[in-house]
């Protein structure tokens, strides 16, 4: 287990895109330390930004400590291992990963788990936009894995997602679940406006009565069976209580630009 610990906050951008559990696996602190990252548009060794020690005290196999927030790619494309964070990271922590875990215990910047096709990423405050989403020219975001939120999150979370999973506590911002493929998301703290426009499939689950466009209609009120299954998932995430089991939704259907397939089912408050 490598401890990363940042010496002073750089304001020249950090990139440590590449520096994953199965990377340094193999390697001696020594090897981790002169392994290159990106400072501006030079690339440095790790070393001289961060001090580099081992210690099976420390939480997952890379533990990032010190001022983080101007670190960037922070276990992006990581397939396996558990990386750690103790502060704020910078943009694109856990993009493109396909397995593993990434636990912040802070907050989070933009491109939060971009792209992203497996594993589980856990922020413990807020995240910035694009949670999940595909980058500008991308036809897919998110393909697998969970991403669970415990704060308030910027625009566009779940652009143009494919499958898995996002929960956001906290409220998000405008355009969420935009042109969604398919996939879930469970907006525990609502969202604002354009929620779900151009949606074509999936499922989003909100509090309250969602602020839909004109491309969406009221289909009926029922209690869907799997939102019991997924109360039961939730709860193992120790995601606070989403609504009584058996309760009512409210059921739109959309987005009718775009085929009309997708649903958003608002929950009532839980009593």
């Amino acid at each position: 287990m490598f401890r990363l610990t940042l010496r002073t906050r750089s304001p020249v951008p950090l990139e440590v895109f590449g520096l994953t559990p199965e990377r340094v696996a193999s390697l001696s602190p020594l090897e981790v330390a002169n392994l290159p990252v990106r400072h501006g548009n030079r690339s440095e060794p790790l070393g001289e930004f961060f001090d580099v020690t081992t210690d099976t005290r420390t939480n997952g196999d890379l533990h990032f400590a010190g001022d983080t927030r101007n670190v960037h790619g922070i276990a992006a494309g990581m397939s396996a291992g558990d990386v750690y964070v103790e502060n704020n990271v910078g943009r694109h922590a856990g993009a493109e990963m396909a397995g593993g875990r990434l636990t912040v215990d802070s907050g989070a910047g933009d491109w939060l788990g971009a792209q992203m096709k497996g594993g589980v990423i856990e922020v413990r405050g807020a995240a910035g936009n694009c949670v999940g989403a595909a980058y500008r020219g991308s036809r897919r975001g998110m393909t697998g894995g969970t991403i669970l939120l415990r704060g308030r999150a910027g625009d566009e979370l779940g652009l143009l997602m494919r499958r898995g999973l996002i929960v956001a506590e906290g409220p998000v911002g405008e355009y969420a679940g935009a042109s969604m493929i398919a996939g879930s998301l469970f907006l525990l703290g609502g969202a604002r406006e354009r929620l779900a426009a151009g949606m074509k499939r999936g499922t989003i689950v909100t509090a309250g009565e969602p602020l839909l466009g004109p491309g969406f209609q009221f289909a009926c009120e029922y209690r869907p069976a799997i939102l019991s299954v997924c109360v039961r998932y939730l709860e193992r995430l120790d995601v606070r209580p989403v609504a009584p089991v058996g309760s009512y939704v409210r059921c739109y259907r959309g987005d009718l630009v775009t085929g009309g397939r997708g649903e958003v089912l608002a929950l009532a408050p839980p009593g």
